[in-house]
């Protein structure tokens, strides 16, 4: 081999040094600002809290007080030992 071909092969390789090094640190400042963006994690906002108001009735002899929630209707029948529990339309 000539000196001037082993000047272009020593040339070339430093040239690829620096084009890798250049794009490996531009690789990096991208891997920088992903990684910040997703350790922002969005906050998520509570769901509200349903508050139940609980009341309480008597239905016969064997069964003293029943606690329930105010929007459900407890009847007793009256030929039978059935309890109905409807949903009331508030």
């Amino acid at each position: 081999m000539k000196n001037w071909q082993k000047l272009i092969v020593f040339l070339l390789i430093i040239v690829f040094f620096i084009l890798g090094f250049r794009l490996g640190q531009q690789v990096e400042k991208t891997n920088k600002k992903i990684d910040f963006l997703l350790s922002i994690t969005p906050t998520k906002k509570p769901s509200p809290t349903p508050t139940l108001s609980f009341t309480e009735t008597k239905i016969n002899r064997y069964v003293n007080k029943i606690n329930h929630p105010k929007n459900l209707e407890i009847k007793q029948s009256t030929n039978a030992s059935e309890i109905i529990i409807n949903l009331k339309n508030d």
